[in-house]
């Protein structure tokens, strides 16, 4: 079975910063380094080192014999390439001191995929094959129309994640592997259970990956549920975490290996690569992860933030309308400055922005479960002021509660 990854090829420059730099601010990098990358060419790469027989459809620019380099030494074959003189994509990459990544990307390259392009490369793949996408590169539409029309298998990885996406027809879709934030973009719910159900509701013959970062995997589809860990390794950079897991998964399914089977070895390679500096050299074999497979502890099922977190969120539900800091701080038994700062690391937000997030939940619940007037709504999770939760239920919904409310029946 042959796998073809419509893909975008990127150069990465990337920055080693103290933190990821803030606007208005000018910080120095420790250091910068060039590597291949780009969110196709790194899926390109896993698959290939997994195993897959892998063939990467793309353009590389006059710049871009690094990526060439790499797509030959990982076995991809190249016959769908097209070297043109255009400025090849790139990205720019700052990694933190705490792992953390931020990228801006530059298309070039890869927004050169024309119709007819694209239907001279299906040419040479038939039904059963796989078909890999991501969101770096133009025509996503019609590429997946055409694969869904020849009986291909289609991975989508939609990231990154953009209004777009939410155009394409889900249910041409095979396996979508995706992350909380680009869940919550698609389905617009944020907890493991919302999403999966749904997917299920709107989707029942699509397959979701839903990638949960040190808190594992879960995959789902119409009748089964698999939870898988992931795997305890010093983080160095992330960059290429998640192209390395999609790719890894999708050789594994070319080979016919067992669901839950395949996902723990995706999980393994991607806790391998961020171990490791740089995008697509991070990548491991797969001798690379069988290797590692009896060393490799799985994170904790629940660690001890993690249970201060469900007792924050158990907290917040129950105190919706007079929840603050200072009770909050006391019903835990830590101070309010530990918690304030946990509850930042831990969602990147305030406790006051948490909340407000927790309420707008708890209102698009009794929207879609109940007949009761907005207003009491409103007033049953915590609001006096209608205009504020009005304002800040459209930031998280992306609409207002009466059109989320008509949405979701």
């Amino acid at each position: 079975m042959k796998i073809l990854n419509f893909a975008s090829a990127n150069i990465d420059y990337v920055y080693a910063v103290d933190h990821i730099v803030l606007p208005g601010e000018t910080i120095p990098a420790g250091s910068m380094a060039v590597f291949p990358g780009g969110k196709g060419l790194n899926q390109s790469v896993a698959a290939a080192k997994a195993g897959g027989c892998v063939y990467h459809a793309g353009f590389i620019g006059s710049d871009g014999d690094i990526l060439l380099e790499i797509l030959r030494e990982s076995k991809v074959h190249l016959d769908d390439i097209c070297r043109v003189e255009e400025k090849n994509g790139h990205a720019i990459i700052q990694v933190s001191k705490n792992a953390e990544n931020s990228i801006v990307i530059f298309q070039g390259t890869n927004g050169m995929f024309s119709r007819a392009y694209i239907d001279k490369v299906f040419g040479a793949f038939s039904k059963g094959d796989i078909v890999l996408l991501q969101n770096e590169i133009n025509n996503l539409p019609y590429i997946l129309e055409t694969a869904s029309s020849k009986g291909m298998t289609v991975i989508l990885n939609p990231s990154p994640f953009d209004e777009s996406l939410k155009k394409l027809d889900l249910g041409l879709v095979s396996y979508l592997v995706l992350n909380e934030t680009e869940a919550k973009g698609f389905f617009g719910k944020e907890t493991p259970e919302e999403i999966a159900a749904c997917a299920r509701e709107q989707y029942p013959k699509l397959k979701l990956i839903l990638t949960l970062g040190k808190a594992g995997c879960v995959y789902v589809d119409r009748s089964t549920v698999l939870a898988v860990p992931a795997y305890e390794v010093e983080s160095v950079d992330t960059t290429a975490a998640g192209d390395c897991f999609t790719g890894y998964f999708a050789a594994q399914l070319s080979r016919k290996i067992p669901c839950e089977q395949s996902l723990r070895t995706a999980s393994m390679a991607a806790a391998i690569t961020v171990s490791r500096r740089g995008a697509a050299p991070s990548i491991p074999h797969a001798w690379e992860v069988d290797k590692a497979r009896n060393t490799l502890k799985p994170y904790p099922s629940k660690t001890k933030e993690q249970t201060i977190r469900e007792q924050i969120d158990a907290y917040c539900k129950e105190h919706l309308e007079d929840a603050n800091l200072d009770d909050l701080a006391r019903e835990l038994g830590y101070s309010g400055a530990y918690i304030s700062e946990l509850v930042r690391n831990m969602t990147g937000r305030s406790f006051s922005e948490l909340l407000q997030r927790i309420r707008c939940r708890e209102a698009a619940h009794l929207l879609q479960t109940t007949d009761l007037p907005v207003g009491e709504i409103i007033r049953r999770v915590g609001y006096r002021n209608e205009s504020f939760f009005r304002e800040k239920f459209r930031a998280m919904y992306y609409m207002g509660p009466k059109e989320y409310r008509k949405k979701g029946k």
